[in-house]
């Protein structure tokens, strides 16, 4: 049930994840997260635990690959692209409306951007797991 290229395809969507997550939220969208999130004291750590937010989207990784290897058995590039869209969108939707329905912490608007976002960066790390999947020899499902 697992195999290498699961493996393989899990580390790799991990470090696209991690990084775009690095690159979207920590650089590009920072400013407009800090003017849309209520901020109060110990919300934020001085220095997020890199490890477990590593651990983390190995976690998520692991979710789309071994759903797009052995129940979508999508593994190709464009049906990556698919399955990671439709995935990360009913993720960040059901997350993102959990967390304005019980906290008051960011504006709607930050609300709808975040699962925008969120969607196309999984659509990208799904993309890249159904590359991984599709390359070389064709692995046992």
């Amino acid at each position: 049930m697992i195999n290498s290229k699961l493996i393989i395809a899990t580390v790799v969507g991990a470090v696209v994840y991690f990084l775009l997550g690095w690159l979207v939220y920590g650089i590009l969208l920072m400013d407009f997260f800090t003017n849309n999130t209520t901020f109060f004291e110990g919300l934020n750590k001085e220095m997020p635990d890199l490890l477990i937010l590593f651990i983390s989207n190995l976690f998520t990784a692991f979710l789309v690959a071994f759903i797009c290897q052995h129940w979508a058995k999508k593994t190709t590039l464009m049906d990556g692209l698919q399955t990671g869209l439709f995935l990360f969108f009913l993720m960040g939707v059901a997350l993102d409306l959990m967390f304005y329905s019980t906290m008051n912490l960011h504006t709607p608007l930050a609300l709808v951007v975040d699962i925008a976002v969120y969607t196309v960066m999984g659509g990208i790390i799904g993309a890249v797991i159904g590359w991984v999947l599709g390359t070389g020899k064709k692995a046992e499902a």
